[in-house]
């Protein structure tokens, strides 16, 4: 479990950051993801719907409900570990989104490989 809550936590350390990033219109965000614009911001609801749902997985897991937290874990990590796999695909290889999201996917990778 300890790689389970690993994981929800960097999901929500991480998509605050860069949803918080996004709606403020910050300078950084705009010269990675691009000038403010409705794709831009729906990113933002997504990551920050990752992040609402790896909260609740990581205080159900808190709460000792180990089986949801599980649940959660393996329907929202397969999900992100797809999608994140294909930013490399549709991006530059060493752009700083494909990079982060690679390492994301290792970690979620690992979590899965390792709760199985």
């Amino acid at each position: 479990m300890f790689l389970i809550g690993l994981s929800f936590i960097a999901n929500i350390v991480i998509t605050a950051a860069v949803s918080l990033g996004i709606w403020r219109n910050h300078p950084g965000m705009t010269e990675i993801y691009g000038p403010d614009a409705p794709a831009r911001r729906i990113l933002a609801c997504i990551y920050t719907t990752i992040g609402l749902i790896s909260l609740y997985g990581f205080i159900q897991m808190c709460l000792g409900n180990t089986e949801t937290a599980r649940t959660i874990g393996f329907t929202l990590f397969p999900l992100q570990i797809i999608y994140k796999l294909m930013t490399a695909r549709a991006l530059w290889i060493m752009h700083p989104v494909v990079l982060a999201n690679l390492g994301v996917a290792a970690l979620l990778a690992l979590t899965l490989l390792g709760a199985v």
